[in-house]
Parts: structure tokens; C-alpha cells; sequence
């Protein structure tokens, strides 16, 4: 075997040891992964923060996509927990993230349970998801006080615009469409709305789920 196909290989292997799988086939905004177990869910933050109840519907409504699709797969269990990871240490990664660089593993996370952690912040950032190798997920959302999260509908569609990127979405340029971002110039407050409803997905995004998460799709 060469060199190169024996790194890939192993890198390959270790990503579905911990439930991440590569995904190699060609894809229309796909991150490149797909979980291979079903993960399980922490929200982190005051038990009180109207965005607990919107990261529940955030799940539920990829649930329901899923299951409209037909896939077999399914986000899991969610649980809240008082832990916080600091506010400058979140801000600091959304900055690496911002600027292209893959943020490296925040030690305050190794301690909380679930495969996705939903960091519900009370800072000011760009609200991003990432994953690493080890197989945990990070959800960061930024302060529900800050602009534009305050504005009607922005919330839930940001929380889960980022559940997206958790399950392998990247973005589109589509401003009416959810996974709408960098480095088309659509941004958050384009969610606002005074009738409280998701954002769709493209018609490729709905045939990426299921190339992702097939209707025979199991946990392995």
C-alpha cells in the first residue's frame, strides 16, 4: 500500500472508531463527514435561556427533516447542564474559525458528556460549529442578548443553521435557504421574521442528507 493510502486509510479508521465517518463521494455543500453512531446531545447554560427550548426544537426539526427523507438517521437524547465553557475561550475559537483555522480542542469540554456539546454563551462572536477527530462535536451560540439573535425568528434559525454544520452541512449562497454563509454575503438578521418558522433546505442539501444518512443507515 502506498504511503498515502495508508494515511487515509488510518485516518479513515480512527474517524469511525469515534462515530465520524468520511464521506468521499462527491458532495454539493458537504463538510466531508457523517456521524456513524447517533450522538448524544448537552446543552451547557443557565437552565432559564429562552435558547434551551429553541436548541430542542433545533433537533426535533432536523428529526423531522430526517424522517421526512426517510433516513435512517437521527439526532439523540438531549440534556442540559449547568457546566460553562468561558466566554473568552469560546470567542477566541469562533475568531480561529472565522479566519479558516480549525480551532484546537478546548480542554473545558473533555469533561462534559455527549458527542455535541451546545455551548449557549453569553458573549458577543459569530456563532460556528466544529468537530475534531475524537469524535466530539461543538454547537456555539452566541449571547441571545447581542444583535442580531435579539431580533424575532434569528435564534432558532441560527441554532439550527449550526446543527447543520454538526451533522456535515456546509453553507450555501441561497439567502431564503438555512445553511445560507460565508462567503456568500447573507448573515443572520435575514432570518428575521415576525412568523416564527425554519428556513428550508435546497433540494441538494435534502439529496445530501440522504447520501449522508441513507434510509438503511445504522449506528455502527
Amino acid at each position: 500500500m502506498r504511503r498515502r493510502d495508508l494515511i487515509v486509510s488510518l485516518a479513515s479508521a480512527a474517524l469511525c472508531t469515534y462515530g465520524v465517518m468520511p464521506e468521499r463521494r462527491a458532495m454539493a455543500a458537504g463538510l466531508g463527514f457523517a456521524w456513524t453512531k447517533v450522538p448524544v446531545i448537552t446543552a451547557i447554560g443557565a437552565a432559564g435561556d429562552p435558547r434551551q427550548p429553541l436548541t430542542r426544537d433545533a433537533v426535533t426539526f432536523w428529526n423531522d427533516t430526517l424522517a421526512g427523507l426517510r433516513s435512517g438517521f437521527r439526532l439523540g437524547a438531549i440534556t442540559q447542564r449547568p457546566e460553562i465553557v468561558p466566554d473568552a475561550v469560546i470567542a477566541g475559537m469562533s475568531q480561529r474559525v472565522l479566519s479558516g483555522t480549525k480551532p484546537g480542542f478546548a480542554p473545558e469540554l473533555a469533561s462534559i458528556p455527549g458527542d455535541i456539546v451546545v455551548a449557549l454563551s453569553n458573549a458577543d462572536f459569530i456563532s460556528f460549529s466544529t468537530h475534531w477527530a475524537s469524535g466530539k462535536g461543538l454547537v456555539a451560540i452566541k449571547s441571545g442578548h447581542a444583535y442580531p439573535m435579539t431580533l424575532p425568528n434569528v435564534a432558532r434559525n441560527v441554532i439550527a443553521h449550526e446543527f447543520g454544520h454538526a451533522i456535515g452541512f456546509a453553507h450555501n449562497a441561497d439567502p431564503t435557504k438555512l445553511m445560507c454563509g460565508r462567503p456568500a454575503p447573507c448573515r443572520p438578521m435575514e432570518f428575521q421574521s415576525t412568523t416564527e418558522h425554519y428556513f428550508p433546505l435546497t433540494a441538494d442539501e435534502k439529496a445530501l442528507l440522504l447520501q449522508l444518512y441513507p434510509p438503511d443507515w445504522h449506528a455502527h
